[in-house]
């Protein structure tokens, strides 16, 4: 009984053997194959996705619309992986380096300067650079690697001809009429035979006197000489005392040489002030030069600065604004006062020094006002000199009330003569007292023989 059950035990395991022999070769091994396979293509698009992201960071097109990621490579087995899915980083859906990351988008703000657009007047256009050279200019020569004939040893002064005399040259350079910067390249020329490539450098030490000439519309118009480096910068020929005092350290401009002539006159047309400025081929620039919008804007690129043999013609103004005439008469290149005449029944006649543009109530009140008990208060007679020569004389309605106008509070000009008369009262007792003093001498003869009989 023992046998069969043993028998069948034995046959249990034989069995076994008989089905696994029966199984397909390297089952499991195939499994796992697959595997390692879909691993690596994970970690491998996982390495790539940041550097796919980087390089199309760094593009400089716009950047395109967002695109699903691609789904991921599977296996060729059919067999179900026991992997937990990988979420994989796409070329889209990467982070970008942050070094890169202002590229990313080229068209993003940045800060901007604002720049003024560049004037069209010739006015703004000259700079200190486009200083003519000429005679009497104190220059000095740097140059390189010549000790001997840089520094102090290269300073020279440029004769009355428009030439220099250097060392080493045989003959005199003629600078007259060149930039510092033309001049430099005409000198590097002139030593090339001595000096290999030679570098050299002019500099301004001194400049020479300017001689301006202001005419038109000023006070006292001529020749006037300035100088830009010395003392002052604003010398009148003959009158030191107009120069402002100081020491110059730019270019005296247009206000200054119209200060130097004793300011502008009343009549003198500021919108259309010409400069001109003549040229070393004999040609002559005109520079139209608007100083209203210096005084009511602060345009200050109006204030041209002057070079020697430059002419400032003020024009006469064919139309004269009283609001302006206001402004106009407050401008530092207009004269502090002018002298006004105020006679006849006031309480101070004479001479009265006012301000540019004051009115006619504000002189009658700088007098004193009127005389109370024989003035004619309702009008005055205003005379006015003209430049010609000639007088106008003209009745004016007196309104203390009123602004500046032309018909009862002009604006004054320097040199008028305001005539105050008497009212009708004042010339009636005027003229008997006129007729009546004799008759009083007469009456006075006789209180002197009565004073002699009563004493006696």
């Amino acid at each position: 009984m023992k046998a069969p059950a043993n028998s069948s035990q034995t046959s249990q395991p034989q069995s076994e053997q008989r089905r696994s022999a029966t199984r397909p070769p390297y089952r499991g091994s195939h499994l796992s194959f697959f595997k390692a396979v879909s691993c690596s293509t994970v970690v491998f698009l996982a390495l790539i996705a940041p550097l796919a992201g980087q390089a199309q960071t760094t593009t400089p097109a716009a950047p395109l619309p967002a695109t699903p990621p691609p789904p991921p490579i599977a296996p060729t087995n059919t067999t179900p992986s026991t992997t937990p899915p990988t979420n994989v980083p796409s070329a889209q859906s990467a982070p970008a380096d942050p070094a890169a990351a202002p590229a990313a988008n080229p068209s993003a703000p940045t800060p901007s300067r604002v720049e003024l657009p560049r004037s069209d007047n010739p006015a703004v256009r000259f700079s200190e650079e486009e200083y003519l050279l000429g005679p009497g200019d104190l220059i000095g020569l740097e140059i390189f690697d010549v000790p001997e004939l840089s520094g102090a040893n290269g300073r020279h002064v440029i004769l009355i001809d428009g030439t220099v005399n250097l060392p080493w040259l045989d003959r005199p350079v003629s600078l007259q009429g060149l930039t510092l910067r033309a001049a430099s390249q005409k000198l590097q020329s002139a030593y090339s035979p001595f000096i290999r490539e030679p570098r050299i450098t002019v500099n301004l030490i001194t400049a020479r006197t300017l001689r301006v000439n202001v005419v038109g519309e000023v006070k006292r118009p001529g020749t006037y000489i300035i100088s830009p480096e010395g003392r002052t910068n604003q010398i009148l020929v003959g009158d030191a005392s107009v120069a402002g005092g100081g020491t110059a350290n730019q270019w005296p401009t247009v206000t200054q040489a119209i200060q130097s002539a004793g300011g502008i006159t009343q009549l003198a047309d500021l919108r259309d002030v010409q400069l001109r400025r003549p040229q070393p081929d004999g040609s002559v620039d005109q520079i139209t030069v608007n100083l209203w919008e210096l005084i009511r804007t602060g345009q200050i690129q109006q204030d041209v600065a002057l070079r020697d043999r430059d002419t400032l013609v003020i024009p006469k103004a064919s139309t004269i604004n009283p609001d302006e005439a206001l402004v106009t008469g407050s401008a530092s290149f207009a004269p502090a006062t002018m002298l006004i005449n105020v006679v006849g029944e006031v309480q101070a006649p004479g001479t009265v020094e006012v301000a540019p543009n004051t009115s006619l109530n504000q002189a009658l009140l700088t007098a004193g006002g009127f005389d109370n008990q024989r003035a004619r208060r309702s009008r005055v007679e205003l005379i006015r000199l003209n430049p010609d020569g000639t007088a106008t004389r003209r009745e004016v309605q007196v309104d203390l009330a009123a602004g500046i106008n032309e018909e009862t509070n002009p604006s004054l000009r320097e040199f008028d003569t305001i005539v105050v008369g008497r009212s009708g009262i004042t010339r009636t007792s005027d003229t008997l007292e006129t007729i009546f003093r004799p008759l009083g001498s007469i009456f006075g003869i006789f209180n002197v023989f009565d004073d002699l009989f009563n004493d006696n």
